[in-house]
């Protein structure tokens, strides 16, 4: 495999040679005052700006991203796409936006890009991390085991990647019924933190489909403990309350679960859960 060039390092290094450059010609031998580097390094980031303006762009949309300003990012993300950027992080971010808005399919697309740019150990990591996920949206007994065999080779590459991963792994042979499997790889996730509200969600998941109630119960309370809107484990309370006939109880979880910010990287949808709150409230 050829070896990236980490381009952001190289012009870090050529811009403090270039005012270095600059300060000696300019200052130490023209004598010109020492304000003239302003104005000779404005017009140097100028330039940069120009020849580089889809790095920029995406450059901007990270700012904008990190101050949690998600569609003024993307706007910029989408300019710097259709100028083909090459600013891996930009890329990878545009893609987390439209999986969380559903277009798996499209980021997909952009974390392979994000992925040939990087040069980053945390998106090593985490950029399979996502494309898993865009397989999993993408539904299918297929595209779950492509997304089992991007997070297994990843898992094989390091000693250790992050909880998220095994907690993903988990989730996905839970969906093709591998109970063993997804708890022992949830179990991992919880030895590493044991305040992982998602790991509990998966495990009140995997003991739900043994049959295990009172197991089930303890391990969404949990999740709840340490994020109290996590949308999935109020769901599935609503289930278990409503497995011991408490429909007060149900409608309650159910109607938290509707408040919350629902995505497509939940593991219920809005629609299910206003299914059981209609269902219920048809009942009285």
């Amino acid at each position: 495999m050829n070896k990236k060039i980490d381009w952001v390092k190289y012009w870090k290094g050529f811009t403090l040679g270039f005012v270095m450059l600059s300060w000696i010609i300019f200052v130490f031998y023209l004598r010109f005052p020492l304000w003239i580097m302003l104005p000779v390094i404005f017009v140097y980031l100028i330039l940069n700006m120009l020849i580089f303006y889809s790095y920029y762009l995406g450059m901007v949309g990270n700012f904008y991203y990190v101050m949690r300003k998600p569609d003024t990012a993307l706007k910029y993300y989408r300019r710097a796409v259709e100028k083909n950027t090459k600013n891996s992080v930009a890329l990878y971010n545009y893609g987390l936006e439209l999986l969380h808005q559903g277009s798996a399919e499209e980021a997909l697309k952009y974390f392979e890009l994000s992925e040939k740019y990087n040069t980053k150990l945390f998106y090593d990591k985490n950029i399979p991390i996502a494309k898993s996920s865009c397989y999993w949206v993408m539904g299918g007994d297929e595209n779950i085991r492509k997304a089992i065999e991007i997070l297994e080779k990843l898992t094989e590459s390091y000693k250790y990647v992050n909880a998220g991963a095994y907690t993903s792994l988990g989730y996905f042979h839970l969906l093709l019924g591998e109970l063993d499997e997804a708890e022992k790889y949830t179990n991992i996730a919880l030895e590493d933190d044991r305040e992982n509200a998602p790991a509990w969600d998966n495990m009140g998941q995997i003991r739900l489909a043994r049959n295990d109630i009172d197991g089930a119960e303890e391990a969404f309370l949990k999740a709840l403990e340490f994020r109290g809107h996590m949308v999935d484990s109020l769901f599935f309370m609503g289930v278990i309350c409503e497995k011991k006939k408490d429909r007060a109880k149900a409608l309650e979880y159910y109607k938290k679960a509707e408040q919350c910010n629902i995505s497509s990287l939940n593991t219920v949808t809005l629609e299910q859960v206003q299914a059981k709150i209609r269902k219920l409230e048809n009942e009285k």
